[in-house]
Order: structure tokens, then sequence, then C-alpha cells
């Protein structure tokens, strides 16, 4: 088990990718920390984690708030007694973004919270934490987007995954 006894963060891990990853990791040995905005959802992955045999923790997190992303971390800490991993993975694409030249910038700012200053929230406070325990590892979650672009416009979500 390559994460024996590991601990991670995995945001976004009520569904999609985050779940995948948050069963994953603790198939692996970890103890995962499920952080998900959805409580309902991030209540049943950390559950499938349990029921799997692994050991799991939700907190309801908004990635893009600076009180939310430091208690994610101290939850972490708290219940798990370090940090070695933080895998940035929530994200939002809301049906309302669309091309530059429509899409209303309330949701151009919400996209960039979630997408762009989740990440950078995490970091700043894992970051920390993982220095405290001797490293760790940050993994960024982005989209082939950033790099192709999208064939439909989502340009907030197609930037925020470039960022």
């Amino acid at each position: 088990m390559r994460l024996q006894d590991k601990v991670t963060i995995i945001t976004g891990a009520g569904g999609g990718m985050g779940r995948v990853a948050a069963r994953m990791f603790a198939a692996e040995g970890a103890r995962v920390v499920v952080a998900e905005y959805g409580e309902e959802a991030g209540e049943e992955t950390a559950a499938l984690v349990r029921a799997a045999g692994g050991e799991a923790s939700f907190i309801k997190v908004d990635v893009s708030k600076e009180a939310d992303a430091r208690a994610m971390v101290q939850h972490a800490v708290a219940t798990f007694g370090r940090l070695d991993c933080l895998y940035n993975n929530a994200g939002i694409m809301p049906e309302a973004d669309h091309s530059v030249t429509d899409t209303d910038p309330d949701t151009w700012d919400a996209v960039m919270a979630v997408n762009v200053r989740g990440v950078y929230l995490g970091c700043k406070f894992a970051v920390p934490a993982m220095i405290e325990g001797g490293g760790g590892s940050i993994i960024n979650i982005a989209s082939f987007v950033a790099i192709l672009g999208c064939s439909v416009p989502q340009d907030a979500y197609t930037a925020s995954k470039g960022a």
C-alpha cells in the first residue's frame, strides 16, 4: 500500500474524479479527508470509503472561502494528526459560463473563486501543516481545456483551468 497511513485532503470529493480519488487513495492506505461543499455527497463518499475498509472523515468546505480552507486543514490535523497530501480537485463549471461576450461577471468571478482561489487557499494552509510534519505532496487537478480550449464556449472554466 503506497499511501499507508498518509493523510490526504481531497477537495471536491463528493463526486466525479474527486470521489474516485478518495476511494483510490483510501485503497492505497491513506486516511482521507473528504472536503466537499455538498453535505450529502461528501457524507456519501466518506461512507463509501469506510464501507470498503478505509478511513475517511467528511468536512463541508467552500474552497473559495479562507476560513473554510483553514478549517479544512485544521480538521485533517485534528482528526488524523498531520497532513501529507492535498489533492486540489474542487471545481465548478456553471451553465451560465459561455463566451466572454455573454458570460456575466458574477459567473466569471464564481468560477475563478472556486477553481483558482480555492487552489491558492488550500495551498496557503496546507503548506505550513506539511512543513511542520516534515513534507508532503500537493496535486493540483486541471483539465485538457487548459491547453486545447473547449469546443463549446466555457471561457471562465477554460481560463480557470489554464490558471
